[in-house]
């Protein structure tokens, strides 16, 4: 019975410690699984994706710079942990049978530490995408729209290179003047020569 269960479970005939090679016990090449992870992969990648480069801006430009760290941090923080929670809550639905709620737990003979045991693996995705929506909730009471603090507002407390930049663009709005100056005395000249 064990050398089925193996079987079943891994694709392999195992007898004593030397896996066998035969016809009935070898494992069909060209599963198309892989398509699956890849899908899955590229999802959350989508997902996970625009937290650091649009969470971060969007914090370092509304936040007041004493607190911006200190937020930029907390958004660290919570990318670091999450994942440990994850693992830890993926690991206490494991030793829930799949079937919670559906079946009596008391007729089940088997328990997690057996090998036909199969975990309530969706329980963990149904509790994180709760929490999700919970956690989001405020986030629909914000302004569409934020102001800038003052404190950004002032060009004491702006970098040397914005200076910079908005000097290089008075030299080219005088420039321009100049230019169109030029181009309305020429065509002023222009017309005089033809009438």
């Amino acid at each position: 019975m064990r050398l089925i269960l193996l079987r079943l479970a891994y694709g392999i005939c195992v007898h004593g410690r030397a896996p066998l090679k035969s016809a009935g016990c070898e494992k069909e090449a060209g599963s198309s699984m892989w398509i699956y992870v890849l899908l899955g992969n590229l999802l959350r990648g989508i997902g996970e994706t625009p937290i650091q480069p649009l969470g971060i801006t969007y914090i370092d430009d509304y936040a007041i710079e004493e607190n911006a760290a200190l937020y930029i941090g907390c958004v660290q923080t919570v990318a670091i942990i999450g994942p440990i929670f994850g693992f830890l809550l993926g690991s206490l639905c494991a030793k829930l049978y799949v079937d919670i709620g559906f079946v009596d737990l008391d007729s089940i003979t088997i328990t997690h530490k057996d090998v036909q045991w199969v975990g309530a693996w969706w329980l963990g995705y149904l509790i994180a995408g709760v929490i999700s929506v919970l956690a989001g909730i405020p986030f629909w009471f914000l302004p569409k729209h934020l102001p800038k603090p003052e404190s950004r507002k002032d060009s004491s407390t702006s970098s040397e290179q914005s200076k910079f930049i908005t000097e290089d663009n008075k030299e080219q709005h005088k420039s321009y003047q100049q230019q169109v100056k030029i181009a309305e005395m020429a065509k002023g000249k222009s017309l005089e020569l033809f009438s």
